[in-house]
Parts: structure tokens; C-alpha cells; sequence
């Protein structure tokens, strides 16, 4: 046959029940290049890297111009095949005899499943199996429903419209295995498409994916019980079928008690603490994935089910799951997992859609009506535990996201001619109407920040005197413990003035798909044990101290809402949050982390209590600072307005230390008048310092008087080397006229105005410094007054209100 074969010819043949042969030029492997006449499009290797190079260019301009509409990438890549394909740039029939002959299909093919073996195994080794066991009783109900029920709806509707159901559909049972494919919610697809929307860290996040966990697992052991049951009774052997199920249980067994085990104690023998995978171990580890995808496809499973089966047996995180993400996952998804993608595109062909619309238009009702029936499905169980409507829809959206498991099964049945090439564009076209819809909706009906919104005051200034101070310390290494052990002992814990800490150690979310927000245990890695037996220790210092230790493992894009979350749920005052970069002691600069900053900006506008950013300039250098009183002398510096009052708050709290002094120092301008709610609760508050608190000696209040920010500076300048502490609040952005012409040299806007002045090394600071921000509550106004009043007579206490 001659090379000029179309690929509606291809197609034709390749699903047609008479099979034709295609001949080829057998060894066509690589050119002697443009130099001696060849073509160098003719040869298999060639043309393969050009091919790949296309389409990683097609499909990042696609999803540079959808990814604005919140479309997941997978969708992106599908939609960059649909355009290189014959729906539309394979019409040229130049473009695609040259690029997209069929000649190439075999290795491109081979490529694609490679990649997406690779990808499984990745994302397998990413999942945590402790999932399952710690799923609640909602998230088996919403696997059960939203699995069953659209499944059960599909193969009713085909048995009630038996009579309308063409012959085609019935030879090939595609409402069969159509009710078990899209039935089912792949966690594969979930995952890719919450960390997409930046919501791995969500609480319909982690229900959405326990949930597609359970499903999966559950579908693999259905899928082999049915298998094996088919084998025995299509060859009539009883004995086939009972050796087809014992092989699958042999293979896991295999990866439970011989290959996982056996990983294990290579990493131990060969893998220092803290250290990544060394070379003969990480090409160990890949060997061992493929020959699980050898195994698979030899007792008749898809390659791709063996190495995500070893990836869920691994464990994940450090160092193994870190190695393997480190070194593979740029390659496998940035590069060849798009050719997978984009075949699904290739394959398929608008154009076919003109004919037989009676057949195509009923095959698409039908994935419509599973889609609705799994939609339902996911609803339900959040209806009966009468979550809130908008959180109902975001789980039946996430439950129907469609996505890689849908193509890959999609290929398989148009390999399998279960379907041809008009019915597979159909199947292609669902998937991208489905999953290129259900996420931007998810993003526009949820948003997990609309639960941090603060109708309550949790703040220092409204806490009862000798109430119990809940704290939240967000600690990201060693490097931030001893300035945070400074503060507790600050705010000097007793039994009449209690503090609960709530320690918080935050990781990056490395090598693992879930992330994890649980109380500590001393199984995790050392770096958290020496964070938390530092705190631990001082805790039996103090009579009046708990100490709580949690550990936080999860994408900085996300990271905020898991401090947000245990905020809200522990009913803490305030979060203490380490500021991006740190002056040591000889005046060097750390390496600022731009995600940390990222993080504390997110906790500043999300939090839904009191935040405090921590800039340390040396607070603590020693491992026994705490112990000596490592702030004997702290400073409010107070301009104004609801963050400086709870600044004050906070000084006020820490000189109830005897310890701890503190100076007052109020800014304020010449025949200043008070006027407005704010400047009246301003001076209802520094009154209550001036005649009750301040004593001359250890407590000290004083006021500057400025006319503009140049006055402000001059006395910050004078004053501040005296203090070891200083406390400011945020602010609200708003420019007064003693800091006017200040914020035009503001770098960091999560320090606000004065905070950023000083934390900076340029202005010569060298005094670690507190920066407060009081959480606004939603429909505030008149409410702040009244309580301005109650705390003055006895205090308030939050819980109270």
C-alpha cells in the first residue's frame, strides 16, 4: 500500500470488522540529513521530536489563553490536539500528511502511554492511603451515592429505551461500559483539577478526594471480580476465571509484602537523613514501575493499573516521593504527557458529526444523563448533612470533573472498537464540555475564605483580664523557634493569666498529592521533633502554659487556609507570623522567601481573628533567651486607629510580666481635635493607660507631638535603639498627615507604613518589631463602640459575645 493513506482511511480500516494491512518502509529510523536530499520528515525520530515540539507549542498557547477562564490544563491540551487534528489545522491536507501521517501513530502512541504509566505511578506515590481509613462517614456516603446511583440510572435508561438503542450500541454493550467508566470519579482527574483551582487544602478539597480515593479502589476490586467472572464464563472454564483472580491477588501481594518493603530498606541503606534519593536507588524505583506495567499487561490488566498500584504502596513525601517529583514530574507532564493529551484531539474529527446524527445525538443524552445522575449524587449526602447549598453544588461539580481517565478510557474503547471515530468524537467533546466546565463553576460557587469572615471580635483588646490568651505560632523552620519562645515567655503564662500556643509547624507540599493538617506525633521527621521538643520543654516552665503542636504539610498557595482553619476552629486571639526575611545579630540578611510573604499576605486578609507579622532583628539568638527575659524593654508606638489599639492591647498583655517594661509613646499633631468614633476610642483607651496602668517606671506613657512624616521619622530614629521590642500597628492604608510622603518608599505592604520603616536595614533599624493588624469584622460600626465601653468597666471576653 502506498505511504498516502489518510487517516479517515486509517480510522476506516483500523475499526472496520474487515482489517487491511498498511505497509510501511520498515527502517526509516533517522535521516542523513537536509545535506544529502532526505526528508527528514520521512524519518520515524525526526519527525517524532518535531511532533512533540508542536504540540508542547500548541498546547501552552491554548492554555495561556484559557487559563483565564479557570479551564483545567488537561482540557487546555485536549482542545491544543482538537486544533492540530482534522477538526480544524488537519483539514490542510499538506499540514497533515507531513506532521500527523499515519505512519506515525504507532510511536506517538507508544510515547503518549509511557508517559501517562509515568504519571499514574507519580500520582499514586503522591496519595496518601491514610485517606481512607481517616474518610468520614461523608465521604463514604458521597463515593457510594455519586458511583452508584449514576450507574444504576444509565443501564435503567438503556433497558427501558432497549427498543430505541441502535445495533451497533448493543454488539459493542458501549451503555454498559459507559455506565461503569463514567460512573466512576477518578481521583487521578480530582487531584489535577483541585490543585489547578488552589484547592487541595479546602475542606470540600479533602472530602472530594477521600472520596474519589475510596472509589477508585473500590472500582479496581470490582473490576477484577467481574473480569475474572467474564474470562471463565466466556472460555467456560471455571478454572480460567479463578486463575485470572488469583493472578491479580498475587500481584498485589507482590507489591504489598515484597516490592514495598523491599524499596523501604534500600531508601534506609542508601538515603541519609534529610538527603534526596541517590542515582542507583531512582533508576531502581523506575525499573521497578515499568516491570509492574509489564506484569499488569501480562495477566491482562492496562499497563498504567500496575505502577499507580506500586505508587499507592510507596511511601510518599521525603525522600522518595521528593525525588521522584523532583527529577520526573517535569519531564512527564511538562513534556510527553501533553502528546497523550493532544492524540486524544487527533483522533477525533468534527466533520463526522453530519452523519447518523440519531446515533451520536443518543450516545451523548446518555452521558449527559449519567452526568446528572453523579451530580445528584455528590449532592445528596451534603443535603442530608445540611451543609450549605453552595458547598453542595461545589462537591457535585467536583465529583463530575472529567479528564485524563475519561481519554484514556476513551482510546481504549476506540482501540477496542467499541467505538468508532464519529462516536469517540462524541465521548471527546463530553469531556470537554464537562470538565471545561465544571471548574470555573467550582471556582465561582466556592470560595473556602467566605468561612474565615469574623463576626465576632477575637482580638487581644476584647479578651477578659485573666481569661486564657489563645495563640497560633506559624513556625516554617529552626530559624524562627527561639524569636517565638521570646514572645510566650513575654507574655508571661500563669495560672490566673493562662496562654494556650498552638505551635504550628508549616512544610511545603513535596512529592504527595493530599495535603495533611494534624496534630503532631513523634513518627515525622526530625526537623519537626527538634521544633516541637524546644516548645515542649518550656511548657513544664510554666504553670499556666499548653503548648498544642500541629503539623501543616501543604502547597503555599494554599497554606493560608489551613492556618485560617485551625484559627477558627481552636477560637484563637492571635496568629503570630514570621516575617520573609530575618536580620541576624552581625547584621546579615536572610534569603527572603517570596512564598512566605505570599502566605502572610493571604493570613493578613483571611484570618478571622488578630494577626501579628513578626520581623526578628535578633530577638533571640540563643537557645536559652526565653529563660533570661529576652524582651526586658518593649515600646507601642501609637498613631491611631483599630490595629494600633490592639498593639497597645498586646504591650499591655506583656507588662503584666514583671520582667517586660513598657513605654507608651503616642504621635500626635499640634491642637489636634478629637473627632469621629475612631479618635474618641483612641483617647477612651490611652486614658485608661495614663490613669491606671502607667506608673513611671515600668510602665511609661509619653507622647510626641509631629506635624508630618519627616518629624515621624526623626523621632522613630532617636528612640527606638532604646527598646528591644516594638510594637506598631498595620494600619489601613490610609496616609495622615504624620505619615505623609512614608508610603512612597514602602517595599513590604503587609508591614504597612510605619512597620515596613522599620524593618528596613536602610533606615538602620536593628530593633525587632511586632506589627498587629485587628481583624475587621464584618458589619462592624456602632457594635465596636459598645463593647469599647463594656471592656473599660470589667473587660470582655470573646466567648461571651
Amino acid at each position: 500500500m502506498s505511504l498516502e493513506v489518510t487517516p479517515e482511511d486509517f480510522y476506516k480500516n483500523v475499526t472496520a470488522k474487515q482489517e487491511r494491512v498498511f505497509c510501511f518502509h520498515a527502517i526509516m529510523t533517522t535521516s542523513s540529513g537536509v545535506w544529502l536530499s532526505d526528508n527528514t520528515l520521512l524519518f520515524s525520530l525526526p519527525l517524532l521530536l518535531y511532533q512533540i515540539v508542536i504540540i508542547f507549542i500548541f498546547t501552552r498557547i491554548t492554555h495561556f489563553v484559557l487559563r483565564r477562564f479557570s479551564i483545567p490544563i488537561v482540557i487546555s491540551q485536549i482542545i491544543g490536539g482538537i486544533i492540530l487534528g482534522p477538526s480544524c489545522l488537519g483539514r490542510l491536507k499538506s499540514f497533515e500528511r507531513l506532521l500527523f501521517a499515519p505512519r506515525s501513530w504507532e510511536q506517538l502512541n507508544t510515547i503518549s502511554i509511557f508517559s501517562f504509566m509515568l504519571f499514574l505511578f507519580l500520582i499514586g506515590l503522591k496519595t496518601e492511603l491514610s485517606m481512607i481509613p481517616k474518610a468520614g462517614k461523608k465521604a463514604f456516603a458521597v463515593a457510594i451515592c455519586s458511583s452508584f446511583l449514576p450507574s444504576g440510572i444509565v443501564l435503567l435508561a438503556g433497558i427501558l429505551l432497549k427498543s430505541h438503542i441502535p445495533l451497533r450500541f448493543k454488539e459493542t454493550f458501549i451503555i454498559v461500559n459507559l455506565a461503569s467508566s463514567w460512573s466512576m470519579t477518578s481521583y487521578t482527574v480530582v487531584s489535577c483539577v483541585l490543585a489547578d483551582l488552589n484547592l487541595l487544602t479546602s475542606k470540600l478539597g479533602r472530602l472530594a478526594m477521600s472520596a474519589t480515593l475510596i472509589t477508585e479502589f473500590t472500582n479496581l476490586f470490582i473490576s477484577a471480580v467481574i473480569g475474572s467472572y467474564l474470562v471463565g464464563s466466556y472460555s467456560g472454564s471455571v478454572l480460567l476465571g479463578v486463575t485470572t483472580m488469583a493472578a491479580f491477588l498475587g500481584f498485589m501481594a507482590f507489591l504489598v509484602f515484597v516490592a514495598r518493603p523491599l524499596t523501604i530498606l534500600a531508601i534506609k541503606k542508601t538515603t541519609p537523613e534529610g538527603g534526596m534519593l541517590d542515582e542507583a536507588c531512582f533508576v531502581g524505583v523506575i525499573l521497578l514501575a515499568i516491570g509492574c506495567g509489564f506484569l499488569s499487561e501480562l495477566i491482562g490488566y492496562h499497563a498504567t493499573m500496575g505502577p499507580f498500584m506500586l505508587g499507592l504502596m510507596l511511601p510518599g513525601g521525603a525522600p522518595l516521593g521528593v525525588t521522584m517529583v523532583d527529577k520526573l514530574e517535569r519531564l512527564v507532564v511538562g513534556v510527553f504527557l501533553p502528546v497523550f493529551l493532544a492524540t486524544a484531539g487527533l483522533r477525533m474529527d468534527l466533520w463526522t458529526l453530519g452523519d447518523r446524527v440519531g446515533e451520536w445525538m443518543l450516545l451523548f443524552y446518555y452521558l449527559m444523563l449519567g452526568v446528572l445522575a453523579k451530580f445528584l449524587g455528590g449532592m445528596l449526602p451534603c443535603f442530608y448533612c445540611r451543609m450549605p447549598i453552595r458547598e453542595c453544588l461545589a462537591v457535585g461539580l467536583m465529583m463530575i470533573s472529567k479528564g485524563i481517565y475519561e481519554i484514556d478510557a476513551s482510546c481504549r474503547w476506540q482501540d477496542a472498537r467499541i467505538v468508532d471515530r464519529q462516536l469517540f468524537t462524541v465521548l471527546v467533546l463530553a469531556i470537554v464540555a464537562v470538565g471545561g466546565g465544571s471548574a470555573p463553576l467550582i471556582k465561582r460557587i466556592y470560595r473556602p475564605e467566605d468561612r474565615f469572615v469574623a463576626y465576632k471580635r477575637r482580638a487581644i483588646q476584647f479578651l477578659r483580664s485573666n481569661s486564657e490568651l489563645r495563640i497560633l505560632t506559624c513556625i516554617h523552620g529552626q530559624d524562627h523557634v527561639n524569636a517565638m519562645l521570646t514572645l510566650l515567655d513575654s507574655f508571661h503564662p500563669t495560672i490566673i493569666n493562662p496562654v494556650c500556643l498552638y505551635a504550628l509547624h508549616l512544610k511545603p507540599l513535596a512529592g504527595r498529592a493530599a495535603t495533611l493538617l494534624t496534630p503532631y506525633n513523634r513518627r515525622r521527621s526530625s526537623d519537626t521533633e527538634r521544633i516541637f521538643n524546644a516548645f515542649l520543654r518550656v511548657e513544664q516552665l510554666y504553670s499556666g502554659c499548653s503548648i498544642l503542636p500541629y503539623v501543616c504539610i501543604s502547597p503555599y498557595t494554599g497554606m493560608h487556609e489551613d492556618i485560617c482553619s485551625l484559627a477558627l476552629d481552636k477560637k484563637v486571639f492571635l496568629i503570630i507570623v514570621p516575617f520573609h526575611k530575618q536580620l541576624a545579630i552581625d547584621g546579615s540578611v536572610s534569603t527572603p522567601i517570596p512564598a512566605i510573604q505570599s502566605v502572610n499576605s493571604s493570613v493578613l486578609r483571611f484570618a478571622p481573628c488578630s494577626v501579628a507579622v513578626l520581623v526578628n532583628h535578633g530577638l533571640a539568638t540563643e537557645s536559652s533567651a526565653f529563660r533570661s527575659g529576652g524582651i526586658p524593654h518593649a515600646a507601642v508606638y501609637f498613631f491611631g486607629g483599630p490595629d494600633d489599639r490592639e498593639a497597645l492591647a498586646c504591650g499591655l498583655r506583656m507588662s503584666e510580666n514583671s520582667s517586660v517594661r513598657l513605654t507608651v509613646v503616642r504621635f500626635r499633631r499640634p491642637n489636634a481635635a478629637v473627632e469621629g468614633t475612631d479618635e474618641r476610642m483612641d483617647e477612651r483607651m490611652l486614658e485608661d493607660v495614663r490613669i491606671r496602668k502607667a506608673d513611671g517606671s515600668r510602665v511609661v506613657y509619653v507622647e510626641k507631638v509631629v506635624r508630618d512624616g519627616e518629624g515621624t521619622v526623626g523621632v522613630i530614629r532617636e528612640i527606638s535603639g532604646r527598646f528591644s521590642l516594638l510594637l506598631v500597628g498595620r494600619g489601613d492604608g490610609k496616609e495622615t498627615e504624620m505619615t505623609s510622603g512614608l508610603s512612597t518608599w514602602s517595599e513590604f505592604a503587609e508591614l504597612g507604613t510605619i512597620g515596613d520603616l522599620l524593618s528596613s536595614t536602610d533606615f538602620g533599624g536593628r530593633v525587632s518589631t511586632l506589627v498587629q493588624q485587628q481583624r475587621r469584622v464584618a458589619g462592624s460600626g456602632a457594635p465596636e463602640t459598645v463593647r469599647m465601653g463594656r471592656m473599660f468597666k470589667d473587660g470582655v471576653d470573646e466567648d461571651d459575645d
